[in-house]
């Protein structure tokens, strides 16, 4: 990490966005006490990481990118004792426990051994003790990750609720969707360093050109970008990953018969073309030159 200066607000869901190796986890686990920052200051609730973790470590609760627990017990001990060592009152621990596990869909898994479970199971559980727990400041890295889709909702509302409940959420996404609809704000991170923060809809108004134009097609040469960006509503024009063109723009009905002529007078056939808003896919892109996808 280089250059790297956030501030959380309470009761917010920060989510960090960017590509694996962008820097979330190292980022993330050092607000956690887990790494230990080799310069810079790292405050909790006023404290300071380095110089009081156990302090902190009072206020946090985590969801790993890989599930942390003993595989050998079962779902509810497991729980049980996270719920135990957190400091979850004893006459609120059974509830809690059926109460989260019935919402996962893993109330009648709770006696299997966490060894026979599947990577989707298995990160279910270790969402569940952040749930159960509820703590002050809930880290969340990659929290839907080998989720299906419905299961991906149950956690998204559950997280919200958390965050309704009083929690500050920090969480790490590569999932673009997930950022736009789970987060408050969004720190988009790329090797390392912090390269834009603001509200989803902010970061995708920062783009200059309101719509995104895809043209798919065999691989244009510069002449054609460059006779693209000639195009008064274009904002900027660039080759896209396979083969095409991705155009920011304005008014882009006015302009797609425009963009297709230059295509056809140069003897390029068009495969496919769409219209939409930016994405925070759009933004990374922007800001980085590359995709969430890391290329």
């Amino acid at each position: 990490m280089d250059g790297f200066s956030l501030e959380v607000r309470d009761g917010e869901i920060m989510g960090f966005l960017g590509p694996n190796g962008a820097g979330k986890t190292t980022a993330m686990m050092v607000m956690a006490t887990v790494y230990r920052p080799t310069s810079g200051t790292v405050e909790v609730e006023g404290y300071d990481v380095t110089a009081m973790p156990q302090k902190v470590r009072g206020f946090l609760g985590i969801c790993f990118q890989d599930p942390k627990f003993d595989n050998r017990l079962s779902v509810q001990s497991v729980l049980e004792w996270h719920a135990k060592i957190t400091g979850v009152p004893r006459d609120l621990r059974t509830k809690r426990i059926e109460d989260v596990l019935k919402r996962i869909g893993m109330w009648e898994d709770r006696s299997r051994r966490c060894f026979t479970l599947s990577g989707g199971m298995s990160k279910k559980v270790e969402n569940a003790k952040v749930f159960i727990q509820r703590p002050k400041v809930a880290v969340f890295d990659e929290p839907t990750a080998f989720l299906d889709v419905p299961s991906r909702l149950t956690i998204w509302d559950m997280i919200r609720e958390l965050r309704d409940g009083g929690s500050t959420v920090i969480l790490a996404t590569n999932m673009m969707d997930e950022a736009d609809r789970l987060s408050d704000r969004v720190a988009i991170m790329d090797r390392g360093k912090l390269v834009k923060v603001g509200t989803p809809g902010e970061l995708k108004q920062s783009i200059r050109g309101g719509e995104v134009l895809v043209v798919r097609s065999k691989m244009p040469g510069e002449r054609v970008i460059e006779e693209i960006r000639q195009i008064p509503e274009v904002v900027e024009a660039s080759y896209l990953e396979g083969a095409g063109v991705r155009i920011y723009l304005n008014q882009a009905g006015r302009v797609v018969q425009q963009v297709l002529a230059i295509f056809q007078k140069n003897g390029i056939g068009v495969e496919n073309v769409t219209i939409s808003q930016p994405t925070l896919e759009d933004v990374f892109l922007r800001y980085t030159g590359r995709g969430l996808d890391g290329k």
